[in-house]
């Protein structure tokens, strides 16, 4: 998935888009941060989160330079759209691929896993547009001078390419991609998302007659693969320590050995409320894996939507805090290299009741779940 990124951010598709985007919403503020947020969205619910920020954390910064404006709501934003654009699909972020993995024997695939996670998804995006329209109010309702409006409605998306072609083998590309990951979803089909995007990446070396040693040393983040994998390693030993045995039989109490609807809401707010601040704090990724464990140890016979709760814990408490995720901190990093920093209290205090009420609604959609027997 990261040398795809490369390929087609090599190609200018995302700077493509980006000014493409500035044209449509005729540099309107308010349009635009609409605009950001669901191209990340999008963008975040096939790529891994990091991708996302480095490829449209910077260019939001671009754009608000040209329309003079404050980059800070805009990034946050973008930041902030690519933890909840990582929830719809199974391959969008690590607690995804843990927790899809460790469900597909009871039936999951790609197209019932977004029908479950897209509707809270849009939920939160909706949430966090008009949370962001009210305490940036200022920033995003400012109106553009006349001057710089001529000026960009002049831009030429397409100024910047140099073989257009590139743009239409991009989007062949991410359309392939696309449909593989739909297809896995047909009863019986032997292949997974997994070796839908390897044969992507090599459809994309082919098209674009590309250097696969390049991309593998420049594309791919070895040193986050290095440290997913001693994550593992590290909980791995923890778990064989028993470090999570404490927290696994008050579950397994709850749950009884025949788990009932009524136990399994109580697991599902037990781990919602722990899940925030453990997800906030230890790392989205590190608060995924330790959960992982903990599902695995509990008995056969509960429903998808406490597996859901799971999902949503693992992924939605890296909005609460900079340590929480790596997009967050990597868009507070690109704020500080332009001037306008945010410390870790500054950004907790901001997203606090967003992230709070992402929580409880998290909380809720789970129980819900559970209590129709899904």
């Amino acid at each position: 998935m990261s040398i795809i990124v490369a390929i087609t951010k090599g190609a200018g598709f995302f700077d493509f888009i980006s000014l493409y985007i500035v044209k449509l919403t005729k540099d309107d503020p308010k349009k635009l941060i609409v605009a950001l947020g669901g191209l990340t969205f999008f963008v975040s619910m096939f790529f891994d989160n990091l991708s996302a920020i480095i490829l449209l954390g910077s260019l939001t910064v671009v754009i608000c330079k040209q329309l003079e404006i404050n980059p800070r709501p805009f990034v946050l934003f973008v930041g902030i759209n690519t933890i909840i654009g990582g929830l719809p699909t199974p391959v969008s972020s690590l607690p995804n691929i843990i927790f899809y993995n460790l469900y597909t024997g009871e039936g999951m695939n790609f197209i019932k896993f977004m029908l479950y996670m897209l509707p809270i998804s849009i939920i939160f995006f909706g949430l966090a547009t008009g949370f962001f329209f009210i305490i940036y109010k200022k920033e995003i309702f400012k109106e553009v001078p006349e001057e710089k409006r001529e000026q960009l409605s002049r831009i030429n998306p397409w100024s910047g390419i140099e073989n257009r072609m590139n743009i239409w083998k991009s989007v062949i590309l991410l359309g392939i991609l696309f449909v593989g990951f739909l297809l896995t979803s047909i009863p019986g089909n032997p292949i997974d998302v997994a070796l839908v995007a390897l044969i992507t990446t090599i459809i994309g070396i082919y098209l674009f007659r590309a250097d696969l040693k390049h991309y593998l040393e420049e594309g791919v983040e070895w040193n986050i693969v290095v440290f997913f994998v001693a994550l593992f390693v590290l909980m791995g030993v923890l778990t064989a320590a028993g470090a999570l045995v404490p927290l696994n039989s008050i579950l397994r109490s709850v749950l009884g050995d025949n788990p009932t609807i009524n136990g399994q809401i109580l697991v599902a707010l037990i781990i919602g409320v722990i899940g925030l601040p453990i997800t906030g704090f230890l790392n989205g990724s590190s608060a995924a894996i330790v959960f992982s464990y903990i599902f695995k140890s509990l008995p056969a016979g509960i429903t998808t939507g406490l597996w859901i709760g799971f999902v949503l814990s693992g992924n939605i408490g890296g909005a609460l805090t900079p340590l929480g995720s790596i997009t967050i901190l990597m868009a507070l990093e690109i704020l500080k290299r332009e001037g306008h920093p945010m410390s870790f209290l500054q950004y907790v205090k901001k997203m606090l009741p967003l992230t709070l009420t992402f929580a409880a609604l998290s909380i809720g959609y789970s129980m819900i779940l559970i209590a129709i027997g899904l």
